[in-house]
């Protein structure tokens, strides 16, 4: 509670009973349980796409967060932390490979899920729930997170839900007829903190925008101006490289929603190593998100891989034997390309979009591809 009270920007132990802000530090909580769920669901994901032989042992394995995340390399302190916020269970897994969490496509699951949040988000608007104490906000989270459950999820395929029911919802009625409060809704945030430019369907985090400026690079003071948005573009972009499965085109739009919105803001600033948003998200290590500082470094796989897709020579490969002197070839070879090619080259060795889709133009890679 204290860290989404620091996320909402204010310190701690400043919110008492009755304080309105508790609806802005919900917010804050609603961004934190949203990036939790979406990493949850990146791992049963990855887990589905695991050789059925990994699937029998889930049964007899005590902690089941650890066998679902433990192939996607996730940390022991992530595994506790899932464990926990999810209520895991090896008796969810019994049902192994035939569970609808195993068996239904990835986006589809995704769907389910994106659906019961606003839903719920909007039965808390409807009814006009107060959040205006600890224990509501609390409450109220509770209810939040459990639509990423693997029963609630069961429950919206099997049709088993109830679209009226919100137990969350009726224990916070409870408590206002209890405590003798008026229940009305939460005031909106001040427009002064609210982010210049967004979007509707953006977040509205007072500090997210400038969070994400210094995850990319960028200077900016909160504003949802030009340079703030082709950042995030070539980042979405360069995910889309890394893994079009996982993270496609449609994605790449310069708006902070969806996954963009939920993985940018939780990114440390910009590690010096990376010259550009596209270079952090397709060169950083651990892609997938399940650390606790991800992007926050070269992936000496990736920057191999990197160095024969932009057909720097081997000899001088092999003589490059530590990651400083690759990352010099690197840069050595950017530089070559950005001349032959004519593109600016004010911004120096620097890898972006448009020097990615004019080598992958002429690849053995593009074979048979579209875009």
């Amino acid at each position: 509670m204290d860290r989404l009270t620091a996320t909402a920007g204010y310190p701690s132990g400043s919110l008492g009973p009755g304080d309105m802000r508790w609806s802005m530090v919900f917010e804050a909580g609603v961004y934190e349980v949203g990036r939790q769920c979406d990493q949850y669901l990146d791992a049963l994901s990855r887990f589905n796409r695991q050789p059925q032989a990994n699937r029998p042992g889930l049964i007899a394995v005590a902690a089941a967060s650890g066998a679902i995340l433990g192939p996607a390399g996730v940390t022991t302190t992530a595994i506790a932390i899932t464990a926990v916020a999810f209520g895991l269970s090896a008796s969810l897994f019994d049902a192994s490979a035939s569970s609808v969490l195993f068996t239904l496509e990835a986006s589809a699951l995704r769907n389910i899920v994106q659906r019961g949040h606003e839903l719920y988000l909007a039965r808390i608007a409807k009814d006009k729930i107060a959040i205006n104490s600890r224990p509501r906000l609390m409450t109220a989270l509770q209810g939040y997170l459990r639509e990423c459950s693997p029963a609630a999820i069961e429950a919206s395929i099997n049709g088993a839900a109830d679209p009226g029911a919100a137990p969350a919802l009726a224990t916070m009625a409870a408590l206002a007829v209890i405590n003798g409060d008026v229940v009305t809704a939460s005031p909106p945030p001040p427009p002064s903190s609210q982010p210049v430019d967004r979007l509707p369907q953006e977040a509205a985090l007072t500090l997210e925008v400038k969070r994400v400026q210094k995850a990319l690079g960028v200077a900016g003071n909160g504003t949802y101006g030009a340079k703030t948005r082709d950042a995030i573009r070539e980042f979405q972009t360069a995910m889309y490289r890394r893994n079009p499965l996982e993270w496609p085109l449609s994605e790449a739009n310069g708006s902070l929603t969806g996954r963009s919105g939920r993985i940018l803001p939780s990114l440390t600033p910009m590690p010096p190593v990376f010259l550009s948003p596209f270079e952090r998200a397709y060169l950083g290590t651990d892609g997938g998100f399940f650390t606790a500082d991800p992007l926050s470094a070269v992936d000496p796989a990736r920057l191999d891989g990197l160095l024969a897709f932009l057909g720097a020579p081997p000899a001088q490969v092999s003589a490059a034997t530590t990651p400083e002197a690759r990352m010099e070839l690197l840069r050595r070879r950017i530089e070559e390309l950005r001349t032959g090619f004519k593109l600016p080259t004010d911004k120096g060795a620097v890898l972006d979009a448009a020097l990615y889709k004019l080598v992958w133009k002429d690849s053995p890679l593009n074979v048979g591809h579209t875009e």
